[in-house]
């Protein structure tokens, strides 16, 4: 066999460096629409597929992201708000009745309901415990899946808009403009940090806790280990939903954009329209998906 000359095999890297420069720069973009009606808002990804939860529609639609396409549409007689996958199900909480709703991915059925309290807004699940925040009664409900039974209450006050589970504890932003951090291992508060106007949502991403400002300007970066905001981030009011990657993807409800952040100069490097009232951020099948509120469809972006 012939050997390539080092001449050659410079002008190979050359073009294969190139190559993954031009693949690595292009910009994002809108490269498909799921159209699921209603008020889509919370999304998960679990059992291969994209969970939305479907405000308005009372149900949850299975989106399968090889297609972009709905592939079932689950009744659940009630509104649901977010999804989380956890424990090998798809849980979701519902805003206008008390019920935790618990779906089997398999079966596409409910299997069972658990009563956390009036106006739930987001969730987390792993594969033993669910997190809820009920908006409406000031408290983080916690689940056991095992049981399918709560387990705890915990009082954090105002109205909980979410809940991350990251840095060894439970992280809570508050629509009166706190993010409690809960020790799973006592359901104890054990700081309460100010942040912006309406914090909706949070992501843990490089070892610090993003958080965003519906009513604010900024985001919010929290260092775990002080419990204490450690930079601000531009970005313009209206942040909600966001997911962590090599960059920071953030929802504005406001604009009807997804901010594409870089997360060492903490700057917006794009803004890119999805749809109106963009919700909640997800990240699946090497896609960023986007759930518009407004305009009832899921946005699949090339990022």
């Amino acid at each position: 066999m012939r050997r390539p000359s080092l001449a050659a095999l410079a002008l190979v890297g050359a073009v294969v460096a190139s190559t993954a420069t031009a693949a690595s720069s292009r910009p994002p973009r809108v490269v498909a629409k799921v159209r699921t009606g209603g008020d889509p808002i919370g999304l998960a990804v679990g059992a291969g597929s994209l969970w939305a939860a479907n405000y308005t529609g009372d149900r949850l639609e299975r989106i399968d992201m090889a297609r972009n396409r709905i592939s079932a549409r689950i009744p659940l007689g009630n509104a649901p708000y977010a999804t989380a996958f956890g424990a090998g199900s798809v849980w979701v909480s519902s805003f206008d009745s008390g019920n935790v709703s618990r779906v089997d991915p398999a079966t596409n059925r409910i299997v069972a309901r658990v009563d956390a309290g009036v106006e739930q807004a987001g969730l987390a699940a792993t594969g033993t415990d669910v997190w809820v925040a009920v908006y409406g009664r000031g408290q983080i409900v916690r689940i056991d899946p095992a049981a399918n039974a709560v387990t705890a209450r915990i009082n954090v006050g105002g109205n909980p808009e979410d809940v991350v589970l990251a840095a060894g504890a439970a992280w809570v932003p508050n629509e009166n403009g706190t993010v409690s951090r809960i020790d799973p291992a006592t359901n104890a508060v054990t700081a309460t940090i100010r942040v912006g106007a309406d914090p909706d949502n949070a992501v843990f991403c490089r070892g610090r806790l993003w958080v965003s400002s519906l009513r604010g300007p900024r985001l919010y970066v929290i260092d775990p280990a002080k419990n204490a905001v450690a930079a601000r981030v531009r970005a313009g009011t209206g942040s909600v939903g966001l997911a962590c990657s090599r960059v920071l993807w953030v929802a504005n409800y406001d604009t009807g954009q997804v901010l594409k952040i870089d997360l060492v100069r903490r700057s917006v490097l794009r803004r890119l329209a999805v749809g109106i009232q963009p919700r909640e951020v997800e990240l699946g099948a090497g896609a960023v998906w986007v759930s518009n509120q407004g305009s009832g469809t899921v946005s699949r972006i090339r990022p």
